[in-house]
């Protein structure tokens, strides 16, 4: 994967960096066509600095001049762990955000539980490329308690609509179901709140 990613690295003229990324610490990358004109476009992940929230990079691809240029920068929005891996001893993390292309043109970004505790609540955003921006268009999470018996819950919904679908597991075993229905809204993913998608799920 890394050296993949520093070939993508290398194909970016450095006229179309909005920046230097260095690229040892791109976390991961996906290539698909986010703004629908059937060119490859890229997205990565960027550690910053050690126990600071990680940046999310765009770039869509110029199809007349055959090259990436950058469609925008969103900072710090992404949680995981700081690796290092510019220091000697690196271990491999199971908290790194994994970035996945759909078919329809969306991303999906997938941000695992930190190993802090035995409550852990693994949330998916769906990022879709509208009007010159990206926005979060579905967030999705799942909760549950590695001590604790009977305590989970989770919740699927799209952001732009409103709508989705939740459920909680009762101290008896039983699972609780519920419909999301909430005030659809368009917001920035640079302007994405959590608490947005956890509060319309109820919690």
């Amino acid at each position: 994967m890394r050296a993949m990613l520093f070939g993508l690295a290398l194909l970016l003229p450095t006229t179309a960096l909005a920046e230097p990324i260095e690229t040892q610490k791109i976390i991961t990358a996906a290539t698909g066509d986010w703004n629908g004109d059937g060119a490859t476009d890229l997205a990565m992940i960027v550690e910053t600095e050690p126990s600071n929230p990680m940046d999310m990079h765009f770039f869509l691809r110029d199809r007349e001049h055959n090259f990436l240029r950058p469609a925008g920068i969103v900072r710090e929005q992404i949680t995981g762990e700081w690796n290092g891996y510019d220091r000697p001893g690196y271990e491999a993390s199971d908290t790194e955000p994994e970035l996945t292309a759909l078919p329809n043109g969306s991303i999906k970004l997938y941000l695992p539980a930190m190993p802090v505790g035995s409550k852990r609540t693994n949330q998916t955003l769906t990022l879709a490329y509208r009007n010159d921006a990206f926005i979060v268009a579905g967030f999705a999470y799942d909760y549950h308690d590695y001590l604790e018996d009977n305590v989970a819950s989770d919740c699927d919904y799209n952001v732009l609509t409103g709508k989705g679908k939740s459920s909680k597991m009762q101290p008896d075993g039983t699972t609780e179901r519920a419909t999301v229905s909430v005030e659809g809204k368009t917001i920035p993913f640079s302007e994405w709140n959590p608490g947005t998608g956890f509060s319309a799920c109820g919690e």
